[in-house]
């Protein structure tokens, strides 16, 4: 008898079905593994894609949204592109014109595009089909969503670390540095402004800018101009150095230059100021401006004095000796013992007329300075002071400039000692060290000296050591005793034996 354990009709047919599943299957179950290690959002797609036609045969896939292309996805044609915003979940697609194909959505709780997987082919999928390409897709979705968190979160790591060194940079700035929003609030201070503005951060964060650092007499023309900015984006001093008066918390007013730059986003301007405090240069340049005025005073005074010394002295000798010989060229046969003794006296008046020419020119530079160097020209100004005078000076030689100025602020110093500080004696040290060049005046008066608008001497010597970039330094107790020294860098390339 026939065994009626026979499949049956159909039951081979079933087997193949069973095994394309299984394939199916396993093919979505290695894909999801696969996708797992994919390092981008693209790579993810591109794998989905390609695993398609192993899970619907003769089947074909493309990443579609509805309205714009990405790094991952088309758009899709128009009039399929406004079918997909309709769809809430897996659907086929009848648009005239257009081949059968499947939308399934490429979804997960992350994912903020909408993108679908659009499956196309000769016919249509089997609910099986339709089920593992769902799977499929919404597993991309994950990974891509998952991929886009992992970008995101780097993103962010990554603009933490760059603010949180922005930030580092900003509070070791010497320079103020200020941030304000669209409503001139104050957002951002750095240390440096503290020290230099007077607030505490907290204090200076939220309130208008104008009235924070704003002098009163400028903050109208501050606000209208900040308006005009905002309003038609005229910029009067962004991105340029200008110099302004700035105040301090306690309403101090100061000179700063200021740099501005526009920081915000589009749509949400701000803006960063760079603020330096220029109350020393601006001092500086005055007092380089008085030296330089003193020193072209102190040259015209030099020539009128050099001309009064001629005219007075060697010119009324020599024209003595002139005068002389003129006598006693008219009486040397009439009178020889007058003549000769005319021509002595001329011998006499040419004689001092020569030691003013030479006391003048020892005024100007002196000769043994030339020849012999400062040691030597100390110890002929020593002799020259009433007041005995101890030299410590090496025998080496400095360049011309630098010796003619140590020369004269050491004379200019005796000098000051000899008519002020009632002294008894002083001491002159010339030291070379590595980088410089010290010359030290000391004595043993009453003290107190110090640099005043009458004290002309002291200020000449400033400023003749500060022409070759040197200082001079006063100090001078009032117990008693005066120090004055100067330092003059030693010029690059300058050799000392």
């Amino acid at each position: 008898m026939p065994s009626t354990e026979a499949g049956g009709p159909g039951a081979d047919d079933v087997i193949p079905d069973i095994s394309r599943v299984l394939t199916s299957l396993n093919s979505v179950f290695s894909l999801s593994l696969i996708l797992a290690q994919a390092s981008s959002p693209a790579q993810a797609m591109r794998l989905v894609i390609t695993a398609v036609p192993s899970i619907a045969a003769s089947h074909s896939a493309v990443a579609w949204h509805p309205s714009k292309a990405g790094e991952y996805y088309e758009q899709a044609p128009e009039n399929v592109g406004r079918r997909l915003t309709e769809l809430t979940g897996v659907a086929r697609l009848d648009v005239s014109d257009f081949p059968v194909c499947w939308a399934l959505p490429i979804t997960s709780p992350l994912t903020r595009e909408q993108v679908f997987l659009i499956v196309t082919g000769n016919q249509d999928l089997s609910e099986q089909e339709t089920f593992l390409l769902s799977v499929l897709a919404q597993l991309c979705g994950a990974v891509i969503a998952s991929l886009e968190l992992i970008q995101s979160e780097r993103e962010r790591l990554r603009q933490s670390v760059s603010e949180a060194e922005q930030h580092a940079i900003l509070e070791t700035a010497l320079d103020a540095v200020i941030s304000i929003d669209q409503h001139s609030r104050v957002t951002y201070v750095n240390s440096a402004f503290e020290r230099t503005f007077g607030y505490r951060a907290e204090e200076a964060i939220g309130r208008d800018l104008a009235e924070t650092i704003v002098p009163p007499p400028l903050r109208e023309a501050h606000r209208r101009g900040f308006a005009r900015h905002l309003a038609t984006g005229e910029a009067t001093i962004l991105n340029r150095r200008i110099e302004m008066p700035a105040m301090r918390a306690d309403g101090t007013e100061f000179p700063v230059e200021l740099a501005v730059t526009r920081t915000g986003a589009p749509g949400e301007p701000a803006f960063t100021a760079y603020v330096r405090d220029i109350t020393d240069r601006q001092r500086a340049e005055r007092e380089l401006i008085a030296s330089r005025a003193r020193l072209v005073a102190a040259s015209d005074a030099a020539r009128r004095r050099v001309t009064r010394d001629l005219h007075d002295g060697a010119q009324q000798r020599l024209v003595a000796t002139l005068i002389s010989l003129q006598l006693a060229e008219q009486r040397w046969e009439s009178a020889p013992e007058r003549a000769r003794e005319l021509v002595g006296r001329a011998l006499e008046d040419a004689r001092r007329g020569l030691e003013d020419l030479r006391a003048l020119a020892a005024g100007l530079h002196p000769a043994i300075l030339t020849q012999h160097g400062l040691a030597s020209a100390f110890r002929v100004l020593a002799d020259r002071v009433p007041i005995p005078v101890e030299i410590d000076a090496p025998s080496v030689r400095l360049p011309a400039p630098i010796e003619a100025n140590l020369y004269f602020f050491c004379s200019e110093a005796l000098t000051n000692i000899v008519k002020h500080a009632h002294a008894t004696g002083a001491w002159i040290r010339l030291e070379v060290t590595a980088d410089q060049y010290v010359a030290e005046v000391r004595d043993d008066g009453i003290g107190g000296a110090g640099p005043s608008p009458d004290a002309s001497g002291l200020i000449g010597l400033s400023d003749r050591i500060g022409a070759l970039g040197g200082t001079v330094d006063i100090i001078s107790p009032h117990s008693g005793g005066t120090v004055l020294r100067a330092a003059i860098p030693i010029p690059e390339g300058s050799f000392i034996p």
